[in-house]
């Protein structure tokens, strides 16, 4: 599939929610259908046991969950659907702590890109204090991670949901062709 010159292919947004209560996940997942649309594809929870960064303020035993948004949308919509997340998480605090932590970001045919609001020198500023941090480099069957990929992101553990949700991209690319 080629594109002229200055045009690019949509992506695959999704959103990945850490969280520890069930009640909490529900909640923020109609929300995310609420706000931002359908969504076509739900990983099952993965144990988030790579680090214990979120604990103290999210408790123990903490989950994450993919939550892929049906439609296509360009890559820049990933400023907004941030800017939706962190509303999100704010509406969700208890107590002055998150319940939960969403990260939105994108697969297309080469790479998962994550939003970000913290800069750094890998990461590509984009407007209204977003960046995109460049986490995978996808391949036929394979996940490239970097220097700077998070932990979790680094276990095998997601390749077979993330290059799952790459086969969904690629068939709505083609049924759009």
């Amino acid at each position: 599939m080629s594109y002229e010159k200055g045009t690019f292919p949509p992506a695959k947004h999704f959103v990945s929610i850490l969280f520890h209560e069930q009640e909490t996940l529900d909640a923020i997942r109609g929300a995310v259908v609420e706000k931002l649309g359908s969504i076509d594809m739900e990983s099952d929870p993965f144990p988030f046991d790579m680090t214990d960064y979120y604990r103290p303020e999210m408790g123990e035993q903490l989950f994450r969950v993919f939550l892929v948004l049906a439609e296509l949308a360009p890559a820049s919509q990933m400023i907004r659907i941030k800017q939706v997340c962190l509303e999100l998480e704010e509406q969700h605090r208890e107590a002055g702590n998150r319940t939960a932590n969403l990260d939105p970001g994108y697969v297309d045919l080469y790479k998962l890109v994550l939003a970000s609001e913290k800069y750094r020198g890998h990461k590509i500023y984009l407007d209204k204090g977003i960046c995109a941090d460049l986490t995978l480099l996808l391949g036929k069957n394979t996940v490239t991670t970097f220097e700077w990929t998070f932990p979790d992101f680094k276990e095998p553990r997601y390749v077979p949901f993330i290059l799952q949700m790459r086969n969904r991209y690629r068939e709505q690319l083609r049924s759009r062709a």
